[in-house]
């Protein structure tokens, strides 16, 4: 395993995931005939008003990238010849966020503090896995030598110093902020924001686990 095998993992989670992302969007507009935007739609959006075995080969893409994210946190310290703390934050953030991901996509507003619990398990361990990155890259760069990881582990920092203040936003709040307005049926509806703060913080920290898995890949890449 070591290096192939992690390379592999992290090609089969982003691959998986873009399946889903994609039907799972043509779903949604099929369904709704609306366009599913992440500025304004909460990820669970994507599954919402189907059950799961309905939606089933979009659920199975969900969970085979999630899988793959899990085994690539767990295998890659392959690539390192020792098992230290920096490592330990790395591996249970990543395994962390890969899970509380997978639920976020299940988490409907109406049960709103399990949403809220789940969000800020995601945004704690997105903060935490690229400060686990840039320590491994600062730890490796002082037993190498070469300026390669000390550069990795500068954009790990400033990653997560990103996500900080994405967490720290003062707009980051649950409030829809609907508008009413009438369909050309004469049918009263309510018009989303054009970005909603909260729904987009979640896709960020979505795409987030996968810029720390290139981060990883790059970290344990031969030299």
């Amino acid at each position: 395993m070591g290096f192939p095998f992690c390379l592999g993992l992290f090609g089969a989670s982003i691959f998986f995931f873009l399946i889903f992302f994609i039907f799972g969007n043509r779903s949604y507009n099929r369904r709704f005939n609306a366009t599913y935007n992440v500025r304004n739609f909460f990820p669970y959006e994507i599954g919402y008003g189907v059950k799961f075995l309905d939606n089933i080969g979009v659920n199975a893409a969900l969970i085979l990238s999630m899988f793959s994210s899990l085994a690539l946190f767990i295998f890659y310290g392959y690539g390192f010849d020792t098992f230290e703390s920096p490592k330990i934050v790395t591996i249970l953030a990543g395994i962390i966020l890969t899970i509380s991901i997978f639920f976020i996509f299940f988490a409907d507003l109406k049960y709103i503090r399990f949403h809220v619990f789940m969000f800020v398990v995601t945004a704690i361990a997105s903060f935490l896995l690229p400060c686990g990155i840039g320590i491994l890259g600062y730890v490796n760069y002082q037993r190498t030598g070469h300026v390669y990881p000390i550069i990795l582990a500068a954009f790990a920092f400033i990653y997560a110093i990103f996500i900080f203040a994405s967490l720290m936003n003062p707009r980051l709040n649950l409030q829809l902020n609907m508008k009413k307005a009438v369909d050309k049926n004469g049918k009263e509806i309510l018009v989303r924001p054009k970005f909603f703060v909260m729904a987009f913080t979640e896709w960020l920290y979505i795409f987030s686990l996968f810029i720390d898995q290139i981060l990883l890949i790059l970290l344990i890449i031969p030299r």
